[in-house]
């Protein structure tokens, strides 16, 4: 098991104050949450780091190894549907190879002109980091033992905005 380093165990924390988690062997242990408390989570993440994505970005690192740590193979939150094989990519990337391999898995079912963030958008909620938070967990059926990576991935998605996330993340013509 890879130990955190006490400053990032604390920022890990800080997202998920107020809710249950353990220690041990001087690691951290995902916090069980439940969709409210995820939601909570995420809006204290995103109040915390404004509009930057590079705490997040942090937050999602500390929470790849954190969930990793526990036991839970990356291929869990794999979109249903999506190559269970694209998980072995996932493995040894960093945070921000993470989002953008991640970033276009999730894309195909959220982005679409149906899609939940296209919804979100029309309805005016797509500077709702709880609605993206849902959206994404709810279309792509992520287990709630995901929670605390999802978190950070909701925020990042968020605060680079719905359609400049799904232009991004488009494939390249």
């Amino acid at each position: 098991m890879t130990a955190l380093g006490v400053r990032e165990y604390a920022e890990f924390r800080c997202i998920f104050s107020n809710h249950s988690g353990d220690e041990s062997e001087g690691g951290a242990t995902m916090p069980e949450l439940t969709m409210e408390q995820a939601i909570e989570a995420a809006t204290q993440l995103k109040a915390r780091i404004g509009g930057q994505t590079g705490d997040a970005y942090q937050q999602l690192e500390t929470a790849l190894q954190v969930f990793k740590d526990d036991g839970y193979p990356l291929e869990s939150i794999i979109p249903q549907g999506e190559d269970a094989k694209l998980g072995f990519s996932l493995k040894s990337a960093d945070a921000r190879t993470f989002f953008e391999i991640y970033g276009k898995l999730i894309r195909k079912s959220l982005c679409t002109p149906h899609g939940e963030f296209s919804k979100l958008i029309k309805k005016g909620l797509d500077t709702s980091v709880g609605a993206v938070l849902t959206a994404i967990v709810t279309t792509l059926g992520i287990p709630l033992a995901a929670l605390g990576v999802i978190i950070p991935v909701a925020v990042i998605i968020t605060n680079t905005g719905l359609q400049a996330f799904c232009e991004f993340t488009a494939p390249k013509k």
